[in-house]
């Protein structure tokens, strides 16, 4: 089993300060390593004390160098939010930074006061995600991004080369029944919260299961 940590940098109501936050969060990220922890993660939320880990590649950059063998995960990178050229080589420098020991999660948010704050229409960011998603996969696996319907990215390529494929360490978070089909037409594997009955939980998983199968030829 793997097992991982996630500091979460909440703070509800502004019991302390930020920095206080930061400096407790980190002192116990750091010591996931040596008590046998096997991945870091951490989640991008802006504005609010819910979490603030406004960018998580920047996190996981420092925690790359106060590590030698975890992984070190995104849960999840919100794509409909950033330029996906920007994300493709920041995820490609954290691979080389950390040695490959990224993992890859992305997702489309879903806090309205986040989308207002970055000025973009909420109805649009399944559409952007899934646009984003695709060019930022393609981009890390043959090292160039181009194309998108509204993205219209030149082709450029991704320095420094993508290390190693993502094949098999790229997830994405599926709350509501519809992304399913979305991430397994994708090809990649689910971030899931278990705040749905179990019952309701394995009928998303069938519904992911079947299209995966049917999209990408394999289990």
């Amino acid at each position: 089993m793997h097992v991982g940590y996630a500091p979460i940098f909440q703070n509800p109501e502004n019991a302390l300060s930020d920095a206080e936050v930061y400096r407790q969060e980190l002192r116990l990220a750091e010591m996931a390593e040596p008590l046998g922890f096997d991945s870091v993660w951490s989640v991008e939320h802006h504005f609010t004390d819910y979490t603030m880990c406004p960018d998580v590649v920047q996190f996981l950059s420092y925690m790359a160098g106060k590590t030698q063998r975890v992984k070190l995960g995104s849960m999840v990178i919100v794509l409909p939010w950033h330029d996906p050229m920007r994300i493709a080589e920041q995820i490609s420098l954290l691979d080389h930074l950390s040695g490959g020991r990224m993992i890859l999660g992305m997702g489309r948010g879903l806090a309205r006061v986040e989308y207002d704050g970055f000025r973009i229409d909420q109805n649009a960011g399944r559409e952007r995600f899934v646009e984003h998603a695709e060019l930022v996969l393609n981009a890390l696996e043959n090292g160039y991004m181009e194309g998108g319907e509204t993205t219209q990215q030149p082709r450029r390529d991704i320095r420094p080369f993508p290390l190693r494929s993502f094949r098999g360490r790229t997830y994405a978070a599926a709350v509501s029944p519809e992304s399913m089909p979305i991430m397994a037409k994708l090809g990649v594997g689910l971030l899931v919260i278990p705040q749905k009955p179990w019952d309701v939980v394995k009928h998303d998983f069938d519904i992911y299961t079947d299209v995966f199968r049917e999209a990408n030829g394999t289990e």
